[in-house]
């Protein structure tokens, strides 16, 4: 024998499902110069007092009370409602945000300073093996032109290393600055 679910039961599921994924919201209490008690989502209007009550669900949960803007008029201020997607869409760029300041701390930053070291090694090894080379020289006129060969490649590796070296600088102020910028790298 198959049994099925019954449709009411689906919908009073569905229903307690929605009430209790619903998040906190805010209403309006507003007091009427008659002294009549008015309670609505909207805000009050000018001839009435407004308290804002935060109502929470049942569940106890409570979520972060609204952002607000400032209104019109007196100086009061009114909640500003956000959708789900719009709170999901904040959530997601801080996510983001902090992804981005994680991969440059760990992985930007680090990764240009070790781009500096590794370049700074092989220069000096460039260098070291063209000194080498240069004491091979023979102290003859063709050993001398060879060590004069020698030294304008040095001079020319030196120039290069030179220019590497300031261009690895400047991607790692770029990166500092950008990591300081999303709250990293202190």
């Amino acid at each position: 024998m198959k049994k099925s679910i019954s449709p009411n039961l689906i919908s009073v599921g569905a229903a307690m499902l929605a009430v209790l994924c619903v998040p906190a919201w805010a209403i309006n209490k507003c007091t009427l110069a008659d002294g009549k008690v008015v309670f609505q989502d909207a805000s009050c209007n000018n001839s009435s007092t407004t308290e804002i009550l935060n109502v929470r669900p049942a569940s106890g949960r409570t979520a972060s009370p609204p952002p607000t803007v400032a209104a019109d008029g007196d100086g009061a201020t009114i909640p500003k409602v956000q959708t789900e997607a719009q709170r999901i869409e904040a959530r997601v760029k801080e996510l983001q945000r902090d992804r981005n300041k994680q991969n440059y701390e760990l992985v930007v930053v680090p990764g240009a300073y070790g781009a500096i070291a590794k370049q700074r090694k092989q220069c000096d090894a460039d260098l070291a093996a063209l000194q080498e080379k240069k004491g091979l020289a023979k102290n003859n006129l063709a050993g001398a032109t060879w060590e004069g060969s020698i030294s304008s490649e040095m001079n020319a590796v030196s120039l290069r290393c030179d220019t590497k070296a300031r261009e690895l600088k400047e991607e790692l102020d770029v990166a500092k600055r950008e990591c300081k910028e999303l709250g990293g790298c202190k």
